[in-house]
């Protein structure tokens, strides 16, 4: 079948997006032809590359592609209208061509597109294909406002348009779930369930998304696949042993300390942020700073192992101050992709609220100490990787909760027996997430 891919996410830096956007589109090439890619660039914020304005027709854009300062003028109008529209209200505003009038929104990007381009990646009917596949990630968060998670708004568009278009419409990898620090969202449920009756198949990764789309979505053809980057678990545990960071350091990180202290052949100790870290510290991230900057401390007081900073994504960008007051070596964000998985894989604990870094990291047994999230996945991600105790952590910890981090830390890495089992748990479900190739027929 030819297939149009929607969510290829390998745009992002984010660990997550690069690993699960390629083991998805690894399963889906088994059976299929990828004809149309649909990246991650424009689907969630606006860039400030791309200039909307509702209710205009395809000549006013026609006229702006011809002005020799377009481009000048794009940006200028762009921050311009962010700033006199204010917070929430720009994105999917009437500058924006996402909308929940799905038809709106596909009218709006078809005429925007002469003085745009960089959107015509969006535009279906450039595409010959049977079926559009959409990687669901964590992107279909139905909080309050709608516009928080916009790229459930846009993928729903598409979605919509290649249902209208009469091809076939699959939804995989994904999550179903509200936002723990926003209202629910019925008005965007609303409209996506329409799109999702209409699917051949909805397929959700966790049982905890089983529960909310047997709630919300009950008519749907529901299926449950694990996260399509548990069939990494072979490649992850392949021969080839990262045991020197001195060969893996990208470009951002080449400075003279890292051909040194990216000592991997002893054990080690890996920490990451959240992914709700930046909306938890309410712009102040300098209280996330200092948080972990107690964190790491407290573990180096405890164990006497290496500790290291994980960067898996902008949000994580704080650490790198955390690095420097702490004298915590950093690996970075643009590591190459498999190795870093491989680091996370043979550490002895991860403490983290992220969620595809933790799969890497169960691929070699690693066991993981979660602080919350941005959702339910790093409480659904314990359950299905069977821990015996489901527990979150807050992802701001005060020096008590530091202090029971460390001590869950401590007690997952002396069980003589977790490891084993959870490296098990993942190799089967890592058979179990291959059968996402054979679900579009």
């Amino acid at each position: 079948m030819r297939v149009v891919y929607v969510g290829d996410n390998r745009n992002r830096g984010n660990f997550g997006c690069r690993g699960t956007s390629t083991a998805l589109s690894q399963l889906i090439s088994q059976q299929n032809t990828i004809v149309g890619r649909i990246s991650g660039k424009y689907t969630n914020w606006d860039t400030g590359e791309v200039y909307v304005v509702n209710g205009k027709n395809e000549k006013f854009y026609v006229r702006k592609s011809k002005n020799k300062y377009w481009k000048y003028e794009k940006k200028f109008l762009y921050y311009w209208h962010k700033l006199c529209d204010g917070k929430g209200k720009f994105l999917m505003g009437k500058h924006d061509f996402a909308s929940l009038d799905f038809e709106k929104a596909i009218q709006n990007l078809i005429n925007c597109l002469p003085a745009n381009p960089d959107l015509k990646e969006l535009d279906l009917r450039q595409y010959d294909f049977d079926a559009l596949v959409v990687n669901g990630e964590g992107s279909f968060i139905f909080s309050t406002p709608s516009w928080i998670w916009r790229e459930a708004i846009v993928e729903s568009v598409l979605m919509y348009w290649a249902l209208k278009m009469g091809k076939k419409v699959y939804y995989l990898n994904g999550m179903l779930s509200d936002d723990p620090n926003s209202k629910h969202n019925d008005d965007t449920i609303k409209y996506v369930k329409n799109i999702f009756n209409s699917c051949q198949a909805v397929c959700v990764r966790e049982y905890k998304s089983v529960e909310y789309a047997k709630k919300y979505f009950p008519n749907i053809k529901l299926k449950v696949f694990p996260d399509a980057l548990f069939t990494w678990y072979d490649l992850v545990n392949d021969n080839h042993v990262v045991n020197n960071g001195r060969y893996y350091i990208p470009h951002s990180a080449e400075c003279d300390e890292n051909y040194s202290i990216l000592d991997f052949s002893r054990p080690y100790i890996c920490v990451s942020g959240s992914s709700a870290i930046i909306k938890a510290c309410n712009g102040n991230i300098e209280i996330a700073i200092m948080r972990y900057c107690n964190l790491i401390q407290k573990i180096k007081e405890r164990v006497d192992f290496q500790v290291f900073l994980v960067i898996v994504d902008d949000g994580d960008e704080f650490l790198n101050e955390v690095a420097k007051m702490t004298n915590t070596p950093i690996i970075p964000m643009d590591m190459p992709l498999v190795a870093a998985a491989k680091i996370l894989a043979n550490s002895r604990v991860y403490i983290s609220g992220r969620y595809h870094p933790a799969i890497m990291a169960s691929l070699g047994g690693t066991p993981c100490v979660f602080m919350s999230s941005n959702s339910h996945k790093t409480e659904s991600i314990q359950e299905l990787l069977e821990y015996d105790t489901v527990e979150e952590f807050n992802l701001l910890p005060d020096d008590n909760e530091c202090t029971k981090i460390v001590e869950a830390a401590i007690r997952k890495m002396n069980d003589p027996k977790l490891r084993k089992k959870i490296k098990q748990r993942s190799e089967y479900l890592s058979i179990q997430a291959s059968g996402l190739a054979r679900v579009i027929e």
